[in-house]
């Protein structure tokens, strides 16, 4: 350990090596510290490349070559999104970051031989001049032969127009509704198909034809969606399911029906991985699945394999939101691919229509901002303030809406950089200040520079599906204990998520952060009934169409921007930054050669993968 420490190694690192490799850990690192890169979690290519000169390594040496191609490819699948990367800008990529730290250029030969010898050894896969981690090729193999399977299925049984109608009219009868015709056929349409995509911006509709899908199928199906008429044991009929716990919550308040996380769905439990899959499926007649923006190749392999045959299954979500933190486009790449069944909502309804907020997204999304961006709407305003004064804005705004009787549950700030006198940090640090200042007899713990204080509003960061939280959860600190009050010996932190309570050590508070104000991506998959959102400058290289667009659909009631009206137009102009490398639609719909046959045992299909779950990608988008 000692040695460890010596090389530059935290305790933490040192004691991940010392696991890994145990006496022979010295040995190992001298004899090729680019063997790290591959085996130790948390350390890059930067940091093996450092010990590599030290120890006089040389700059074209095969091991930093093998070491660089392999950093490369996962960087930019984790950073980026990307499923695979074309051979010609790998190598480039590759030349870049072996050149940027060496004086003289690497033979590109050199590269392509590296490439070709990783692929050999499968720990890429090389298909049509396009490299893969092989955890993603199969993820991207699998999505598209579990479609395929599923869309071979033999049909629902058809109704009758007739019947479909009759009881339509006795479900809008019951809610005292009536749906408009583009709602109808996307309801008699995913009725009658098999996999179903039902896609649209806000105040489209989409949850209330969920909600007129889930009926109708049931009562045309002779089913009961009455929990209580099904024994212990018995599997309930319809299965609602989203990417994150509020998104779930907010289904099951728009159904009335139990809804869960995916990752509950399927069994997740942790280090032993899904406990749902092609052995032991999902039971249940139809699947419904809400904010399928958010999920990524590798949660939707998994979704998919776990879905047995004779289950209908509905994909819900809005394309033009962010994509997936995780690789892939999984949403968009299943409708472009045109071989699924879909209806695309575009009618804006009822208590939507006089939405300045709805009004505002919809023409986002086209990339137009309104003349009127900064006149006072009766639910949106905008106030101009530079990103010095931004901290100051949000704190007078929030402080308003409390006076007028909304609370901290009520108000959420967004912003997409944690960094900066606009950031995130220091906008938390504020607003902390103002809901929920010290006080005598108040108890707070510290953490480093962070306070936490009983009654703070505080964000999950990770998934503990073991306590029912996950990742993106928000909660209320609802009491302190110091060391020296329990058996325990250490203090602790109890967190109240809706009324279930969580308890974190001190070493655990790292997956916990305040959540007065958040970043976009954490709030995707939620609503909140005030929004504020400040948008300047600063925040330039995080400013694009989708990120803008996915923070203002998140208000219900009011809309509050502040910041630069030059900064919001640029961002809404500003696509994302280059579409990403996936070859999904062009798989299911065929254009592409057949999957490369690679029979790997299931430990080098996830080469580089080993220490990576689903819940890695369901944070913030790396920067």
């Amino acid at each position: 350990m000692i040695a460890l420490a010596q090389l530059g190694f935290g305790p933490q690192l040192a004691m991940k090596i010392y696991q890994a490799y145990g006496e022979e850990a010295i040995d190992i690192i001298h004899e090729n510290p680019y063997q790290l890169v591959e085996d130790i979690e948390g350390i890059g290519f930067g940091r093996a490349d450092e010990i590599g000169r030290q120890l006089g390594i040389s700059g074209s040496h095969p091991a930093r070559l093998r070491a660089a191609s392999l950093f490369v490819l996962e960087q930019a699948c984790l950073q980026e999104g990307h499923v695979y990367l074309r051979e010609e800008e790998l190598m480039e990529r590759i030349g870049e970051l072996l050149d940027g730290r060496l004086s003289g250029a690497v033979d590109g030969r050199a590269i392509s031989q590296t490439l070709l010898m990783l692929s050999e050894e499968g720990k890429l896969i090389a298909e049509q001049g396009r490299y893969y981690l092989p955890s993603l090729y199969f993820a991207e193999k699998g999505i598209v032969s579990n479609i395929k399977r599923l869309l071979g299925q033999t049909p629902p049984s058809a109704f009758a127009e007739s019947e479909f109608l009759l009881a339509l009219g006795a479900l809008e009868e019951r809610l005292g509704m009536q749906y408009a015709p583009q709602q109808r056929e996307a309801i008699q349409q995913a009725l009658s198909s098999p996999l179903f995509i039902l896609t649209g911006g806000p105040g489209t509709g989409k949850t209330t034809v969920i909600k007129g899908i889930v009926e109708l199928f049931a009562a045309l199906n002779g089913l009961s969606l009455d929990p209580a008429d099904y024994k212990q044991g018995e599997p309930f009929p319809v299965l609602l399911a989203a990417p994150t716990g509020r998104a779930a919550k907010r289904m099951s308040e728009a159904t009335g029906l139990p809804a869960a996380t995916i990752h509950r769905l399927l069994g997740w439990n942790g280090a032993e991985g899904f406990s749902r899959d092609e052995n032991e499926p999902i039971s249940g007649k139809l699947l419904v699945i809400d904010e399928m923006s958010m999920v990524d190749t590798w949660l939707a392999n998994q979704l998919l394999k776990a879905v047995p045959n004779g289950m209908q299954v509905i994909f819900v979500g809005d394309e033009d939101q962010l994509p997936s933190v995780g690789p892939g486009q999984v949403l968009k790449d299943l409708l472009s691919s045109g071989v699924i069944p879909f209806a695309r909502l575009t009618e804006v309804y009822r208590q939507a229509e006089g939405s300045s907020i709805i009004e505002l997204a919809h023409k986002m999304k086209r990339g137009v901002v309104p003349d009127d961006l900064t006149a006072p709407k009766a639910d949106r305003s905008f106030i101009r303030c530079r990103a010095g004064q931004v901290v100051d804005v949000v704190r007078q705004i929030a402080d308003n809406a409390r006076k007028k009787g909304f609370s901290v549950k009520d108000i959420q700030v967004l912003a997409p950089m944690y960094r900066g006198p606009a950031g995130i940090d220091q906008l938390n640090k504020a607003l902390q200040e103002l809901f929920n200042p010290p006080a005598e007899g108040k108890r707070e713990l510290s953490v480093g520079e962070v306070v936490y204080r009983v009654g703070d509003k505080v964000l999950q960061l990770v998934n503990q599906p073991e306590d029912n939280v996950f990742n993106g959860d928000i909660g209320e600190i609802v009491a302190i204990f110091y060391a020296k009050e329990n058996i325990e010996k250490q203090d602790l932190l109890v967190v109240s998520f809706d009324g279930i309570e969580v308890t974190y050590t001190r070493q655990d508070l790292g997956q916990i952060t305040h959540a007065y104000c958040c970043s976009v991506h954490k709030a995707q998959g939620s609503e909140f009934p005030i929004v504020i959102l400040p948008v300047v400058k600063s925040y330039y290289r995080m400013l694009k169409r989708n990120l803008l667009y996915t923070a203002v659909t998140r208000s219900k009631q009011f809309l509050v921007l502040c910041g630069e009206e030059e900064a919001f137009r640029f961002g809404v102009a500003k696509q994302s930054d280059g579409a990403r490398q996936t070859a999904l639609a062009e798989k299911l719909a065929g254009a592409a050669a057949p999957f490369v046959e690679v029979e790997l045992p299931f430990e080098e299909a996830n080469m580089g993968m080993e220490n990576v779950t689903p819940y890695d990608f369901m944070g913030d988008e790396p920067s």
